[in-house]
Formats: structure tokens, sequence, C-alpha cells
């Protein structure tokens, strides 16, 4: 289990100091103002960064802090004071990995780290929502797939299937049924 955590911990790493250069790299135009300082519509000088970026990954390594105190506390474990930014939360629970296990609530520690590194990596990677859609196709197309995979299965078996209620079919677009080949491979 600690070999997980330990791969979860440098993905976060990987994905904190993404964000650190992609904050730190921006090119964002500098506050434009006039030559006499003096102009009717200027609001202000603007931030030179994206504020949005800046002001998530703040909140993301406050949040490790938090979880970092708290495992300081518990296991008596002490953090430098000069521990201030960047990606030493995701390196000082790393150098401590082994020790974490001693905690009473290492499995919520866990679960908290593996859904901020999946968190992080839906930030940087935003991902289309039906991507991983699985696609109805018909009963001979899915049983030409699942001959690739070693199983020999008839078109008839897989309406035979439908008809029995042992997976499900929905019409598509052209009149025939189309069925899942997670479903076809569970019935299997």
């Amino acid at each position: 289990m600690t070999e997980s955590l330990a791969s979860t911990l440098r993905r976060l790493a990987t994905h904190l100091h993404h964000l650190q250069t992609e904050v730190w790299e921006a090119r964002y135009h500098c506050a434009r103002t006039s030559q006499t300082g003096v102009r009717a519509n200027t609001t202000g000088p603007s931030s030179p960064t994206n504020d949005t970026q800046l002001t998530y990954l703040t909140e993301t390594q406050t949040r490790l802090r938090e979880l970092c105190t708290n495992i300081s506390e518990d296991l008596t474990i002490p953090i430098p004071q000069t521990a201030a930014v960047g990606n030493f939360w995701a390196a000082w629970l790393y150098r401590h990995r082994t020790q974490l296990q001693d905690l009473t609530w290492y499995t919520d520690l866990t679960e908290e780290l593996t859904d901020l590194e999946a968190e992080l990596r839906h930030h940087i990677h935003p991902q289309d929502p039906n991507l991983h859609i699985e696609q109805r196709q018909s009963a001979r197309s899915i049983c030409a797939r699942l001959a690739n995979m070693g199983h020999r299965i008839q078109p008839a078996t897989i309406r035979q299937w439908h008809k029995r209620g042992k997976i499900t079919a929905v019409e598509r677009a052209d009149g025939t049924n189309g069925y899942l080949l997670s479903e076809v491979l569970e019935a299997i």
C-alpha cells in the first residue's frame, strides 16, 4: 500500500510543479497606464499573472499544509520553519511516507491524497465528459471484438440475452439495436 501512496505523492508533486511553472511563466501583459498617469478609463493596474491559477495553487498548497500539520501533530514529526511554498508539502509527505502508516486515519489520508491528485490532474488536463461514454454497437460488431479477445459468441446469443433481460439494448439511429460491450462481457 505504501508503494501506491508513493506513486500518488510523486504524481501530486508533478502536478504542483506543473501548476507553479504555469503561473510563473504565464505571459500576461504588465499593467498599462498613460505617460502622465492620468486616464479617465483606467481602473488601476492589472495583475501580471493569472490570478485564478495563482489562487487555485495557493488553496491547494494550503490544503496540503493543513494535512501535513495534522500529521506532524499526530506523529510528532517536526516541520522545518523554512517550510513555505512550492512542492515542499508533497516532498515532506513523500519523505515520511513509511511513518504515515502509523496514523489511525491512514486510509482517510490516502483517499484524500488520491482525490487531490485526481482533482489536480483534471484541473491541468480537463477532459470531455463524454470521452469515456461507451458507444452502443451492433451484435455483429460486438462479436467481432469479442473474437479478438478470445471469446466465441454468435450475434444470436447477444440478441437472446437481450430478450431474457440479461443485457440492455437501445435502438440506434439506423433502426437496429445497439449493445454495450461492457454489458456483454459481464454477461459472459
